[in-house]
């Protein structure tokens, strides 16, 4: 038996199999609304599902392989870049962890990327942290 920790973390990005830069972080937060169903004289109030929504952000390592090519350049180009369209920034996100056999464990969700910042720190890598909306559903969860 083990724990999870930071360290197994895994992002994939628009159904690479490969993974998508130096993950420092990522959470996925959904929420269930409910709907009120009670009645005029009921004596307990029922409920009913109602809109489920998520939301979820990462923080990525920015490098540069020996190509000169990484993940976190295409996810970043997505929303800092210059105006062509009035287009939506969207990303296909497969978060997750590799268990103790190095199976990756994941939820894929399309999301709607509502801001990208890069950072730089004296002492620190060059990060850059991404937040994004889920758009429908997740498309596969195997956890």
């Amino acid at each position: 038996m083990g724990f999870y920790s930071g360290k197994d973390g895994q992002l994939y990005l628009d159904g690479s199999s490969t993974a998508a830069a130096k993950v420092e972080s990522w959470s996925l937060s959904a929420t269930q609304a409910t709907l009120d169903t009670t009645s005029l004289g009921d004596t307990d109030r029922t409920l009913i599902a109602g809109m489920r929504s998520a939301s979820g952000s990462c923080s990525i390592a920015y490098y540069s392989d020996a190509s000169g090519s990484n993940e976190a350049t295409t996810l970043l180009n997505k929303i800092i870049k210059a105006r062509t369209s009035s287009s939506v920034a969207t990303a296909t996100f497969q978060l997750g962890f590799k268990d103790y056999q190095n199976n990756v464990k994941h939820i894929t969700v399309e999301g709607v990327i509502t801001s990208a910042a890069i950072s730089s720190s004296q002492g620190e890598i060059l990060k850059a942290d991404i937040s994004f909306e889920v758009n429908g559903a997740p498309t596969g969860v195997a956890i």
